[in-house]
C-alpha cells in the first residue's frame, strides 16, 4: 500500500512539476498552482490539468472531483486518487464477479 501510494505522488508530480512551471508559480504544494492565478480560469473540468490526471492514472474524473482537486494540497490529491484508483478495482471486481 505505501508502495502504491509512493507511485501515485511521483506520477502526479510529474504532472504537477508540468503544469506548475508551465505558469512559473512558487511551488507551494497547492494543486490550484496547477492553473494560472494571475488570470484564474472560468472552467476548471475541461482542460489540460484534469486531462493529464485522467491520463496518468486511466481514471474518470467528474466535475466536483476536478473543482475538489483544485482545492487540495498536493498530499490530500494523492490519497483522493488513491481512494479513486481502489474505487475503479472494487467496481471492476464486481462487474466480473457480480
Amino acid at each position: 500500500m505505501k508502495k502504491d501510494r509512493q507511485s501515485i505522488e511521483e506520477r502526479l508530480h510529474h504532472v504537477y512539476r508540468k503544469h506548475v512551471k508551465r505558469y512559473q508559480h512558487k511551488d507551494t504544494n497547492q494543486m490550484c498552482c496547477m492553473w494560472s492565478i494571475a488570470k484564474p480560469p472560468d472552467e476548471i473540468y475541461e482542460c489540460d490539468q484534469v486531462y493529464d490526471i485522467e491520463n496518468e492514472f486511466c481514471i474518470t474524473l467528474s466535475e466536483d472531483d476536478a473543482l475538489d482537486i483544485y482545492d487540495m494540497h498536493f498530499d490530500e490529491a494523492v490519497i483522493f486518487i488513491h481512494k479513486k484508483l481502489n474505487e475503479n478495482c472494487i467496481n471492476a471486481k464486481e462487474k466480473l464477479y457480480p
